[in-house]
Parts: structure tokens; sequence; C-alpha cells
């Protein structure tokens, strides 16, 4: 009986069951007898460009409504590196009004890069009336004016040079001014100045000068 037992525990593995009566098409018997076959086609891979192209996919803008797409452009294809510098204008206008004048005035600041600059003005208004060392003595439409020029002589020193005029009703005044500036130690600033004005009425006129020198001290 122990033998009989044994010899078809053995002989189990080899017995198969018959076949089905209808087994499919072809087609399908060779699809499942390759697994390999039952795996999802993959039509796209992440190769070493992928930088390449996501720079050509369309913008992100376009799919969230924020207008069309820009153009496509590849990485290190701009002709360009964007930098950004904070520039002042070069040109100013301003309106004023005081107790002896009102008018208005534009400036162009023409040398402002290196060790020198200059800026010009020019302007018209309306006297109410004088003041001393302003402009000219009488009431009524004026044209004003003024050059401005200054120069770094060395990193302790600057010179500066401004000239005004005011013209109106036959009258000119121009006053003229001319300093000096010297660093003697970070604190100190010696200041010298020469002042010069001159008065023109007609056929006659005036003119007259000051110097000063200053000791200026900073806190």
């Amino acid at each position: 009986m122990s033998a009989l037992l044994g010899l078809a525990l053995l002989t189990s593995p080899f017995v198969t069951l018959p076949p089905p009566a209808d087994v499919g098409a072809p087609a399908l018997v060779a699809l499942g007898s390759d697994p390999a076959r039952l795996r999802l086609f993959c039509w796209s891979t992440r190769c070493g460009d992928a930088e390449w192209r996501q720079a050509l996919g369309p913008s992100s803008l376009l799919f969230a409504g924020g207008g069309a797409a820009r153009p496509p452009t590849l990485p290190g294809s701009d002709p360009w590196i964007g930098l950004y510098a904070p520039a002042r204008s070069r040109t100013h206008a301003a309106s004023y009004a005081n107790n002896w004048r009102i008018g208005t005035r534009y400036g162009v600041q023409a040398i402002s890069n290196g060790p020198t600059r200059l800026d010009v003005q020019l302007g018209a208004g309306y006297r109410l009336a004088s003041l001393h060392d302003d402009g000219i003595a009488l009431p009524g439409p004026v044209l004003r004016g003024a050059l401005e020029i200054a120069h770094e002589l060395g990193p302790r020193a600057q010179w500066n040079q401004r000239i005004q005029f005011e013209t109106g009703q036959g009258v000119t005044f121009v006053k003229q001014s001319l300093g000096l500036d010297v660093v003697l130690w970070p604190s100190w600033t010696l200041e010298s100045d020469l002042l010069i004005r001159h008065d023109e009425m007609g056929l006659s006129g005036s003119e007259s000068a000051e110097s000063s020198l200053r000791l200026r001290r900073r806190f």
C-alpha cells in the first residue's frame, strides 16, 4: 500500500490535464504566452536633453490664460545677459513761487560721469519784488539761467564754479562764484570762495567782488 502511495506522489507533477476544447484566437494565445508583450507601450523617455524639450514646449502663460505663448528659445541662445543698473534722469524741470518771483525752470545734466560735472539750467518767470543778490531790481517778466561746473582735483580737493544770470526790462544781472574745497582731515574742510556780481542798466552798470575763507568741521 505504501509503495503505491509513493509511486503516485512521484508521478503526479508529470500528469497534465487535457487541453480545453476552444483555446481562442492564435493572437491571444501568443500574447498570453509572452508576459513582456503585456506591458504598456512607452512613447517617450527622459533623456539627457530634457531641458531642450522644456524650452521648446509651450509657455505656461498660454495654459494660465496670460496671453499668447512666447516664441521658443533654446538655452544659451540669448544674445545678451540681462543686467540691472539703476540710473537717474539727466533732465529735471520744476515750477516755483515765492514772495519775490514766480516761474519755471528746466535743467540738463550734460556731464555726470567721471570727475567732471556740468549742469545747465534755463527758465522764465515774473519778478514780483527785488531781492538782494538774486536778480534785477525791477518787477516784470524775466529770463533766468545758470551754469554749474564741478571738477574733482583728486581724492581730497574739489573745484566748482557757478554762473547765474537774469535779464529783463533792459536790466541784466550776472553773478559768478568760484570755490575750492580741500579736505584736511576726515571731519575738517577748508573752503575758499570768490564772488563777483555785475549789474548792467542801459549804458551804466556796477560791479562788486568779495572773497571768503572758512574752516568747517562736520560733526
